[in-house]
């Protein structure tokens, strides 16, 4: 008779939650009361229903996930502290330049004993941007023909322009051949002639890959009658290698034309 009892309910209870479309969970508890019979008592069965609202098809159940907290080592990393300027003086007889490099025209005279004020440096550290105590303006000095305390890595980087020549004696190089073989980059021009106390030839600044370095490089080509560079340049460095070519007379530069740069391949 129990079992009637039983299927009886558990039929109600699946129609119920059928209907409802709620039910999660019940339990049936035999220890309620007790109701008499012809044949005797029985145990009246006392049904729990725990409900919860169902997930239709429009819904969606999200789950976020907290990670643990976990110590990650952070790297170290060396910071360079910039300065704005180091002092230093000059230890021998050096040529002070408009550019960072023996590639550039003579600016100032520097002798032994003179003071100067390092401001900036190029990308090595090599030269120093200088403003010396004899002269009214800055320049280009090699690091090594300088005593000074401090390092020149600390100071920042800089490139200075170039001044050009307001009152042209001569036509600037208008037309550049450009081709590559192999890393090698190949430029040709027409020659600008110049008399022989103005002619300073030609100049390339160029910023090329080489040994899967990005490095700048000023190259002078002198005298005028030389109009073929040939420039290594090669794969593995993630800037684009470009570069610039001027006309050099002795009173400054012409502007200067970007040369169409080939990829390498």
């Amino acid at each position: 008779m129990r079992s009637v009892y039983t299927i009886l309910f558990l039929t109600c209870f699946l129609t119920a939650c059928n209907n409802a479309e709620l039910s999660v969970g019940a339990h049936i508890n035999y220890d309620s009361k007790k109701i008499g019979t012809a044949t005797g008592q029985i145990a009246m069965p006392s049904i729990v229903l725990t409900f919860r609202k169902a997930l239709t098809q429009t819904q969606t159940q999200t789950t976020t996930l907290t990670p643990g907290v976990t110590e990650t080592p952070v790297p170290t990393q060396t910071s360079i502290m910039i300065v704005p300027f180091l002092d230093g003086k000059v230890m021998e007889q050096a040529s002070c330049r408009y550019g960072a490099g023996a590639a550039y025209l003579f600016e100032w005279g520097l002798y032994p004993g003179d003071n100067v004020r390092i401001l900036n440096r190029n990308g090595d550290g090599t030269w120093v941007y200088v403003k010396p105590t004899t002269y009214n303006n800055e320049c280009w000095v090699k690091a090594t023909l300088l005593d000074f305390k401090g390092d020149v890595n600390n100071l920042e980087e800089y490139y200075s322009p170039l001044p050009y020549v307001y009152k042209r004696l001569y036509q600037p190089v208008r037309y550049l051949n450009v081709g590559r073989d192999g890393d090698e980059v190949v430029i040709s021009w027409d020659p600008v002639w110049m008399t022989e106390d103005d002619d300073r030839g030609y100049l390339i600044e160029a910023w090329v890959c080489q040994d899967g370095k990005f490095k700048f490089f000023p190259i002078s080509y002198f005298p005028y009658t030389i109009t073929t560079a040939i420039i290594k340049d090669g794969s593995g460095c993630t800037q684009e290698s470009h570069a610039r070519f001027y006309t050099v007379e002795k009173h400054g530069y012409m502007p200067s034309i970007e040369i169409s740069w080939p990829k390498f391949h």
